[in-house]
């Protein structure tokens, strides 16, 4: 991200020389001569440090600094001067400034102040980043079965590139995990996460979370703020509900991702941003695109890479590592050391159809432990909605599922059949004795008539 730097001074020739040297360093250098000037190009540049000076002609740099910070207090301002006392140094201190350095400066100690300032913003958006993070970074998708193992083998192909990466998947699947995992194996994975969740926000609001605000462009806007795009400057950034968007944010979405640049509600300026963008959504995309309510440019700038995230139906084999992994998290959460889960309370776990995939399992499991305190999990701490006895499930139905012995009697009956009802034959084919073809044919009363010794065609 390009780190912009506002200075101010009176004296024509420093500001000369300090925007030589400053550009040559890589800085983007405005100017300004007075107070009042400062405070326009502060309000319209939104600079990322402010080299200040105390003495300017028309007001003194320490109420300028006063006003800066009470518009925003992010805002780094780095004061000088020429005849500063200790007291004014401490004042400005005591304001909010980062540092004061004494006039003339010497550029190279200067260098290095600002250096300092700019590892002081990147750990502020890193922290903003991190209180945005949910505490729980396991990944929820563990286990063994095919489409766990498929998921990570094409996180790990996905992650190392730039490119957009749309994720599709029901409500609850764990498409935020996947998303973080993506980031965490990607060259970027020391930079900012951060994540937002479209749904249920006026447009006002999503427009300014993504982009920022200036002060005053709106109502209650008494305050510049970064926007999500800032904040993830270098790292990641997580869009959920990605469908929800209105079209006019849908288009400076799609103007940030391709020209990485925006501007903020309100600026006249536009900001450089390189952040990956991870979206998601459980809604068919394609179909709102042909309604109308999603840009067709977007949907294919976000389609170049797409994940499906399998639902917990889909991979119920995995459920016992995940209620242990889940288990884990939600014990060291609550101070609890769990015990684990009973065999029938496992049992009952896996064949109900999970409607609200992991998600609806943290919550189970995380009401379970709350009345248990760590005892073992029984069937009636689980308070499934459901019992999966008294129904049939959408797994059981799925595979056809049974009782084990319903399932022998009628593979009996058919060896049975294929022999022409010749009990030896048929115990010769199924590699048991004529007495045992003929109890199962008695448990299920459908002993047939035998011819004796007739063999198999």
């Amino acid at each position: 991200m390009e780190k912009r730097i506002l200075v101010v001074d009176d004296d024509a020739d420093v500001l000369a020389g300090f925007a030589a040297l400053l550009a040559h360093a890589g800085w983007e250098v405005s100017t300004a001569t007075s107070g009042r000037e400062a405070l326009r190009a502060f309000d319209q540049l939104s600079p990322d440090v402010i080299l200040l000076d105390v003495m300017l002609p028309d007001m003194s740099g320490i109420d300028i600094l006063d006003q800066i910070k009470s518009c925003s207090e992010e805002t780094p301002v780095v004061m000088m001067s020429g005849v500063g006392t200790i007291d004014v140094a401490v004042k400005a201190m005591k304001l909010g400034a980062e540092t004061f350095v004494a006039k003339p400066c010497d550029f190279d100690n200067l260098e290095l102040v600002l250096e300092n300032v700019s590892r002081l913003i990147a750990t502020r958006r890193q922290l903003t980043a991190l209180k945005r993070s949910p505490r729980n970074t396991a990944p929820l998708f563990v286990g063994t079965s095919k489409a766990a193992v498929e998921l990570s083998m094409l996180i790990d192909q996905v992650a190392p590139a730039r490119s957009p990466v749309l994720l599709l998947g029901e409500s609850g699947s764990g498409k935020g995990m996947v998303a973080r995992l993506i980031h965490q194996h990607s060259s970027r994975g020391s930079a900012p996460f951060v994540d937002l969740n479209c749904a249920g926000l006026s447009r006002e609001l999503l427009e300014s979370e993504l982009f920022g605000h200036e002060r005053g462009a709106f109502t209650d806007a008494r305050t510049t703020k970064q926007g999500l795009f800032e904040i993830a400057a270098g790292g990641t950034i997580f869009l959920d509900e990605i469908a929800e968007l209105e079209p006019q944010i849908q288009a400076k979405l799609l103007k940030a991702i391709e020209d990485k640049r925006f501007r903020r509600v309100g600026g006249i300026r536009d900001i450089s941003v390189d952040a990956r963008l991870v979206a998601a959504t459980n809604r068919n995309l394609p179909a709102e695109v042909s309604e109308g309510r999603f840009r067709k440019d977007l949907y294919y700038r976000l389609n170049v890479v797409t994940i499906r995230i399998p639902s917990l139906r889909e991979r119920i084999e995995d459920l016992p590592l995940l209620v242990e992994r889940l288990l884990a998290d939600l014990g060291s959460d609550l101070g609890v050391r769990p015990a684990g889960v009973s065999a029938r309370a496992l049992r009952k776990l896996m064949a109900y159809s999970w409607p609200g995939n992991v998600r609806e399992l943290r919550n189970v499991l995380e009401r379970a432990l709350i009345i248990t305190r760590g005892r073992e999990l029984r069937v009636e701490d689980l308070l499934l909605d459901t019992e999966p006895d008294a129904r049939d499930s959408s797994i059981a139905s799925a595979l056809d599922i049974r009782p084990l012995d319903s399932v022998v009697s009628d593979y009996v009956r058919l060896a049975v059949g294929a022999v022409d009802g010749n009990i030896r034959a048929a115990a010769r084919l199924l590699e048991v004795s004529p007495s045992t073809i003929y109890a199962r044919l008695k448990q299920v009363d459908a002993k047939p008539a035998e011819t004796p010794g007739r063999e198999p065609k």
